[in-house]
């Protein structure tokens, strides 16, 4: 019979050593995690998803107020509205304003978006504004994240599918599991060269996105005119397929933009010779243009309004059709009022803030059908209005309101 083996006093020291290392490191992991940083308090009960409006309001009253500065439009996501401050985003009853749920991170928020049925936080750490949460907009529980780096400051967009983050140097496309689908710019990966879709010195001014192709004007140290660059999805996420189109005699301080992206076709502004917004299709031909009147405001914004796209210039709303980016109509200032913000629908009818009031027209032609009476302080920052069942959510500034 063979022998038993004795553990030894220094047997049991060594396993009583390993056992400290091993909890002294989970305990560092721990410590350093994003899950210790993260604060996270889901929603008692999943919150009910509004049935949609079958009419627009015949009138609407102010319900709540709160401040978001971390979003540039209303975050709607399954019957909840998001906000965020700080560096905290808070899920809200749309009829009260309580919070539902909250999710909070050791560090500031950049911005703030949403995708499917997920409002999407983008936080910032020493790598720049690229540590990404997804959290349900019924539940507040958590969904997929992503971090990589990014510049200090981006700007956040969303056709509900995929999510836009944009820099001064660096562009990403995320997908709804946050895996990224293109990067542009300056790269985390300086050993591939190749994949620096810009060269040193050059910015990005303005971009959009579909679900499948980027477009971005970027201004490069050698040249003194913009270039548009129309890029989808290589074989590496950080190699795009790319074309350039030059826009001679356009500089970066001239306000041209990106408006919008459907599909492969691009719409564009461009202030020179004279203002006009030219729509180009993945070839880089320009398959129409509009002129206008006068440039527009430095903060023109643009909506998607079921099959229309919608841009408030200022003081006009211009309303493109989603499919072909041909110029249907445009509402313009009257007497008495004017717009002050892009479009959303309800109930098959197209709603604009303007003065004292929002406006309900014709999505067809444009039509005027009547006035939603509404308070407003006078400001010069754009109403942003977006709709939960039967209630318009507008935000102004720094300001989502709540109208039912």
């Amino acid at each position: 019979m063979v022998k038993p083996e004795r553990r030894t006093r220094g047997d049991l020291v060594a396993a009583a050593a390993i056992a400290l290392v091993v909890a002294a490191a989970a305990s560092l992991i721990w410590w350093t995690s994003d899950a210790r940083a993260t604060i996270s308090r889901p929603a008692a009960v999943p919150a009910p998803n509004p049935a949609p409006a079958r009419e627009v309001p015949a009138s609407l009253r102010q319900l709540w107020t709160a401040a978001s500065p971390a979003s540039r439009a209303p975050v709607v996501v399954l019957g909840t509205i998001a906000t965020g401050i700080g560096r905290e985003v808070d899920g809200r009853d749309p009829g009260t304003g309580q919070t539902r749920w909250s999710y909070a991170r050791d560090t500031d928020l950049c911005g703030l978006s949403w995708l499917y049925h997920y409002a999407v936080a983008v936080y910032k750490d020493d790598r720049g504004c690229g540590q990404v949460s997804t959290i349900d907009g019924s539940t507040g529980r958590r969904g997929p994240a992503r971090s990589s780096y990014a510049d200090p400051r981006v700007r956040l967009s969303s056709d509900g599918t995929t999510v836009l983050s944009v820099g001064d140097t660096r562009l990403e496309l995320w997908r709804s599991d946050m895996v990224r689908m293109l990067a542009y710019g300056e790269t985390d990966a300086r050993v591939k060269p190749s994949s620096r879709g810009l060269h040193s010195g050059c910015r990005l001014i303005s971009a959009a996105a579909s679900s499948s192709t980027v477009s971005v004007l970027e201004s490069c140290g050698n040249t003194d005119d913009l270039k548009l660059v129309l890029l989808r999805p290589g074989k590496e996420d950080d190699e795009p397929q790319q074309h350039a189109v030059s826009e001679p005699g356009v500089a970066a301080n001239s306000g041209a933009r990106v408006l919008v992206v459907r599909e492969n076709t691009t719409a564009v502004y461009v202030p020179l010779p004279q203002p006009r917004v030219d729509v180009i299709d993945e070839t880089g031909t320009t398959v129409s243009s509009t002129l206008l009147p006068k440039p527009p405001s430095g903060s023109a914004v643009v909506s998607q309004a079921g099959n229309l796209v919608t841009w408030w210039t200022g003081d006009s709303v211009l309303v493109f059709d989603a499919s072909s980016l041909t110029l249907r109509y445009t509402i313009a200032a009257g007497e008495t009022t004017a717009p002050l913000g892009p479009g959303v629908m309800m109930a098959g009818k197209l709603l604009i803030p303007v003065t004292g009031a929002i406006g309900v027209y014709d999505p067809v032609n444009g039509a005027n059908e009547r006035y939603i009476s509404v308070n407003r302080a006078p400001s010069t920052e754009p109403v942003v209005p977006a709709v939960s069942g039967s209630r318009v959510f507008e935000q102004r500034g720094d300001t989502v309101v709540a109208l039912g």
